[in-house]
């Protein structure tokens, strides 16, 4: 009984028992044992303090403090049911457009399933959502929000961190049987490197050492500019790769890359919503702001 949505649970296990005048009967109505629909009132009784039904062999009364309850449990279920349809009138009532931007390789970060149900809770809502690689100008190209990974250039805009991506330095199992595990980010410079291109110091991969952020300069024979790419290329051995945890996590969860040097990780890149304050007059923003948040632990 320690989680509201517990509480209410047993007190619409109650009512139910009340209505069907005893436990079998409730436990036919919500398909659940006896038993358990017997816990969840004496868990109830147990929270109250209190007797709330009278119970032998072949009957079933309410205690004079049940039937109070009884009406306290319907007004508080019904108040419940009204404040459910008014958030859900308000988010009818949300209409307008949303451009977002993202990068590409964002959909492994969700960015799709979000957008998608966020569709749904608000469907008068018209989204119009990019994905492009290249940072675009939010105020000039018109667009209400950013999707935005790693740190803002842009002081001029907000940025609200709603996750963050851990990156790591990898490569695949044969890679590693072939030219050794390495011990320490300088030995990267003896090996073959693929280079995520996207990136402004490519070349500079950074590490952190001492407490301090170094960096190491990096050689290799392929240079794409596509995360996932990338990851592709390294679980088949081309050569190491580092990226944000996301872009490569069915390679991770497969076993086909492996991480390296997890000591010297660098501290996680945030992932922020990114907008200017005057675009907070639209309704859809300042929605999809919420639910976005909200929805950051799915």
């Amino acid at each position: 009984m320690q989680r509201t949505i517990d509480l209410i649970k047993a007190i619409r296990i109650f009512l139910t028992v009340v209505e069907a005048h005893s436990f079998s009967g409730a436990s036919g109505k919500l398909n659940l044992a006896t038993s358990a629909v017997s816990k969840q009132v004496s868990d109830l009784e147990a929270y109250y303090g209190c007797k709330l039904l009278l119970r032998s062999t072949r009957t079933m009364h309410l205690t004079a403090e049940g039937e109070r309850f009884v009406i306290e449990f319907k007004n508080i279920l019904s108040q419940l049911s009204l404040l459910k349809d008014s958030v859900q009138s308000r988010k009818e009532q949300v209409v307008g457009r949303l451009k977002i931007t993202s990068p590409e390789n964002a959909r492994g970060l969700m960015i799709d399933e979000k957008i998608a149900r966020f569709m749904a809770a608000y469907p008068h809502v018209k989204v119009c959502w990019q994905q492009q690689n290249d940072q675009v100008n939010v105020i000039d190209e018109g667009v209400d929000v950013a999707i935005r990974i790693g740190a803002l250039v842009d002081s001029t805009l907000v940025a609200q961190r709603f996750a963050q991506q851990e990156v790591l330095m990898v490569a695949s199992p044969q890679f590693l049987k072939q030219h050794g595990t390495p011990v320490h980010p300088k030995d990267l410079t003896k090996l073959p490197c693929i280079i995520e291109a996207s990136n402004r110091q490519p070349w500079r991969w950074r590490y952190c050492e001492g407490g301090e952020i170094h960096t190491v300069t990096v050689t290799g024979d392929l240079e794409l500019n596509n995360g996932e790419t990338v990851a592709y290329f390294a679980a088949q051995g081309h050569g190491m790769a580092r990226l944000p945890r996301f872009m490569m996590k069915s390679f991770l969860d497969s076993g086909q890359l492996v991480p390296i040097l997890t000591e010297f990780n660098t501290p996680p890149l945030d992932v922020s919503l990114v907008y200017a304050q005057a675009r907070l007059t639209n309704p859809a923003l300042n929605a999809f702001i919420h639910f976005i948040k909200h929805s950051a632990s799915d």
